[in-house]
């Protein structure tokens, strides 16, 4: 890749404003500490930039890291630790590598969430189909998420009503265009299905075909990761999970239960988005299995955008269930509202 191939090089890396996430991108990157102040370094070739935070910088809550290669010291997590800002490292493909935040403890929460809650599963999936019924608009979601409410004892039966309503949601998104400028294949201009023919076991969508089901996968990954540092913030377990059980070591299946409040939100996102914009090629890289990625800057901008629509659902659920726990406790816990700060706004 050239700067030829790539003109925009010089805006897409210009100097950034400094707001509450900041994303590190291109190769090269560097986050480092420096006479106490955190050193920000990324860019592409010779489109390099430079950024210094000091400790008493409060704008900023989060740093996104997208660079393809470069060094995160230890010095620079602690900094970044000791300051309040959480940190989330996203791979090339935009799966979650790592997050790194302020974490409180509860162990009597750990208990509740190994016991299980059919009613904390219910919030979360009332949350979620309400959210799909708000997207779409289908009349039978409706129906299911009445039932969900009223008819159903087991979580068995609750997973059943959202793989139902699930099956609805998608069917009323299919057809969506996506427009484009130039010549791309076809099947990148609508939207059919959240399978891909990638991954035939299971037809997963994680390995995205369509620019659509990229955006998609990149705005889930950053309700993923705000997930996790929003169970870490409220003493919850991310190993844990209620409705979705470990496939493997390591799947914070207790951040893959509250990510489900999320996703309308990142799909009416995306569906705005898609609306207003026409794309062109360059906004997308098609790797040679054919799998689709969403190229820079357009991932800034969804990572930006999915950070805003996510982040005030997320923070209410994940506190929601957190306070749905501790009832079940036979001991009296505090119910902290450390994201949304609904407890102190109430004595004001």
């Amino acid at each position: 890749m050239t700067d030829a191939e790539i003109p925009e090089l010089a805006q897409i890396f210009a100097p950034r404003q400094i707001g509450p996430a900041i994303i590190v991108e291109g190769f090269g990157a560097k986050l480092t500490v420096e006479r106490g102040q955190l050193v920000i370094h990324d860019g592409f070739g010779p489109h390099r930039r430079t950024d210094k935070l000091s400790r008493i910088e409060r704008r900023v809550e989060r740093i996104i890291v997208t660079a393809v290669n470069g060094e995160l010291t230890i010095d620079a997590m602690q900094w970044c630790k000791d300051v309040g800002i959480s940190v989330i490292m996203l791979d090339p493909t935009g799966d979650v590598l790592m997050t790194s935040g302020h974490a409180y403890y509860e162990g009597r929460l750990h208990r509740a969430q190994a016991l299980g809650s059919t009613e904390a599963v219910r919030y979360i999936m009332v949350r979620k189909i309400t959210g799909q019924y708000e997207v779409s608009g289908h009349p039978r979601i409706k129906d299911h998420l009445i039932r969900l409410q009223h008819d159903v004892e087991t979580i068995r039966e609750i997973s059943a009503i959202e793989a139902k309503t699930s099956r609805y949601y998608w069917q009323s998104l299919k057809g969506t265009e996506v427009k484009f400028r130039d010549d791309v294949p076809e099947h990148w201009t609508t939207f059919q299905t959240r399978s891909s023919a990638l991954q035939s076991h299971g037809k997963t969508p994680r390995k995205a075909v369509t620019p659509f089901n990229a955006m998609l996968n990149l705005g889930y990954s950053i309700g993923y990761a705000e997930s996790r540092l929003a169970c870490h913030a409220l003493g919850l377990d991310t190993e844990l999970g209620l409705l979705h059980h470990p496939k493997e070591a390591k799947s914070h299946s207790m951040a893959l239960d509250l990510v489900e409040v999320a996703r309308p939100h990142v799909d009416q996102m995306v569906l705005d988005l898609v609306a207003e914009r026409t794309f062109t090629r360059k906004d997308f890289y098609e790797a040679s299995d054919g799998q689709c990625t969403v190229g820079s800057p357009l991932d800034r901008e969804i990572i930006e955008r999915a950070r805003k629509a996510v982040q005030e659902p997320l923070a209410e659920a994940t506190e929601d269930v957190a306070h749905i726990l501790a009832d079940s406790c036979d001991t009296k816990i505090k119910k902290r509202t450390p994201l949304t700060r609904r407890t102190l706004k109430a004595t004001h």
